[in-house]
């Protein structure tokens, strides 16, 4: 089976030898479900917002990038392990109604950022439309112009980057863009097995170019694009 990735990202693990993800979270907090996770921390926290600047930066920098590269109001747009809402309270009112699709594998975490992060009476006027799996099965989606996949490829293994890839390519539309971001650097310290939050995988560009292929997309790498952590910025576009 191909799109299996997001199921295993709530799930405990070691963390290797340079790679902390957690935020400093201990093995008990990373075992706890999901829920209690989100009522201990809060579902800011959980996704690594921990303060204003990991919080709004991150997802600012996400909204100004993708308007800077040409996205419309009209646009069908996909926000692959949108989480807390990151992306969402900033995407989400300026697209039409029924135009952001968000895929995630927690319902608990877009639960618990409705009507915190964005108002329950936008959102009812917005429509903004969830799926909760971790196949990437995106078969909720309208045909989509553009999509991104913010720090999710920094948790996962090939096999569940080019899984991603092949899942979106049948629902992108013909000039679709997919903006992904990854860590870049070599991969000779990466963890062995599969998909895990609270583990790290880097790459260089040519393997995610490599992947992206696999799965029927040509990425050019963009690269720096301030991000606080470091990770870099890739658009690949269908073929």
């Amino acid at each position: 089976m191909i799109r299996r990735g997001l199921r295993r990202l709530l799930r405990p693990a070691a963390l290797p030898k340079g790679f902390d993800v957690t935020g400093g979270r201990d093995a008990a907090w990373l075992a706890l479900p999901p829920s209690e996770r989100i009522a201990s921390i809060g579902h800011r926290a959980c996704v690594g917002g921990d303060d204003a600047e990991a919080w709004y930066g991150i997802g600012r920098l996400q909204f100004h990038v993708l308007v800077a590269q040409g996205l419309r109001h009209d646009h069908v747009f996909l926000d692959i392990a949108c989480g807390a809402l990151r992306l969402g309270q900033f995407l989400i009112p300026c697209l039409d109604p029924g135009r952001f699709f968000g895929l995630d594998v927690q319902p608990e975490l877009v639960e618990a950022a409705r009507g915190v992060e964005i108002p329950e009476d936008l959102l009812a006027l917005k429509r903004p439309v969830f799926g909760f799996n971790g196949d990437f099965d995106v078969s909720f989606v309208d045909p989509f112009d553009a999509a991104i996949a913010q720090s999710l490829f920094t948790h996962m293994g090939e096999a569940d980057i080019a899984a991603c890839f092949a899942a979106l390519r049948p629902r992108a539309k013909r000039d679709a863009r997919f903006w992904f971001i990854w860590f870049e650097g070599a991969s000779d310290i990466n963890p062995t097995g599969q998909a895990h939050a609270n583990m790290g995988w880097r790459f260089p560009f040519e393997t995610m170019a490599g992947l992206a292929a696999q799965g029927g997309w040509r990425a050019e790498r963009i690269g720096d694009w301030n991000h606080p952590r470091g990770q870099k910025i890739a658009l690949a576009r269908p073929v």
